[in-house]
């Protein structure tokens, strides 16, 4: 099982709480123990690439009897130079929610990935990302995840830029930005 945090209780619901899991760095990507027999792996398996989904992936691999076995594996993510986790536990309905950074020199957002000890789902993108020096940085450090049930309400802390390094780029007020993350989903509201 994870190592759990004991997260606090806002609202009369369990607060996600970060978890710091560590990382090994392998030539194909990140890899991050989630279970004693379960590895999570952010990286690029070409084996995986086509023509349309191609890139960066999460990965999850089960070890069984000695025999290790990739059970999950989610859509490229292009030309993202990398896939780099934040993860948050006892969030919501979710044992792990893990917020990925994707971008190059410049972040275009985060993929949301939700585990529930057997199975890793995508929940989708959330283009989002705040002004930096020079380039968009990732809005990951400014997200605030409020647990209301079945479903955590993801705001941010700060201003931020909708769509970076698209022609649809534009800034908008934290306050009036609100997605929300059910057991499915992540969607805009």
């Amino acid at each position: 099982m994870l190592p759990l945090l004991a997260g606090a209780v806002v609202n009369g619901a369990q607060a996600c709480q970060e978890l710091h899991l560590q990382a090994t760095e392998t030539a194909d990507g990140a890899r991050y123990a989630l279970a004693k027999d379960v590895e999570l792996v952010f990286g690029r398996d070409e084996s995986l690439d086509s023509e349309t989904d191609y890139g960066q992936r999460a990965m999850l691999y089960r070890s069984e009897g000695g025999a290790v076995r990739r059970t999950y594996f989610s859509a490229g993510a292009e030309d993202s130079s990398a896939m780099t986790p934040s993860f948050f536990t006892r969030c919501g309905p979710h044992e792990l929610l893990i917020l990925a950074d994707i971008g190059n020199e410049s972040a275009w957002g985060f993929r949301v990935f939700a585990y529930d000890g057997k199975a890793l789902r995508d929940l989708g993108i959330v283009p989002i990302a705040v002004r930096g020096e020079g380039n968009m940085e990732s809005a990951i450090p400014f997200v605030d995840l409020t647990p209301r049930g079945e479903v955590i309400d993801l705001t941010f802390t700060t201003d931020v830029i909708k769509d970076p390094e698209s022609k649809q780029q534009r800034p908008v007020a934290g306050e009036d930005v609100l997605y929300q993350i059910d057991a499915t989903s992540v969607r805009a509201k």
